[in-house]
C-alpha cells in the first residue's frame, strides 16, 4: 500500500530530489536508512522509562508484584504439558 504525501524541504533538499528519476524512491531510500536507529532510539527510551519505574518502587510494591507473577505463572502453567 502506498500514501501520496506533500511535504516541504528545505533547497537544497528539493534540488537533489529534482535530480532524482524517482522522488519516491529516492525519498523512500533514504527513510528506510535511518528507520533502523530510530526504533532502536525508541526502545532505548522505553527500556529507560521502565528501569526508572523499576528503581522508583518500594519494597512492598517489589513483593505485591511477586505475588501477582507467581499467580500468573501458577494459572498460565496449568494444564501444561511438558
Amino acid at each position: 500500500m502506498t500514501v501520496k504525501l506533500s511535504i516541504s524541504v528545505p533547497d537544497e533538499v528539493a534540488a537533489y530530489l529534482q535530480q532524482q528519476g524517482n522522488v519516491s524512491a529516492a525519498v523512500t531510500e533514504a527513510v528506510r536508512r535511518v528507520l533502523p536507529e530510530a526504533r532502536r532510539a525508541r526502545q532505548r527510551a522505553a527500556a529507560q522509562a521502565y528501569g526508572e519505574y523499576l528503581r522508583q518502587r518500594t519494597a512492598p510494591q517489589v513483593a505485591d508484584e511477586r505475588s501477582l507473577i507467581e499467580a500468573s505463572n501458577d494459572v498460565a502453567l496449568r494444564d501444561s504439558q511438558w
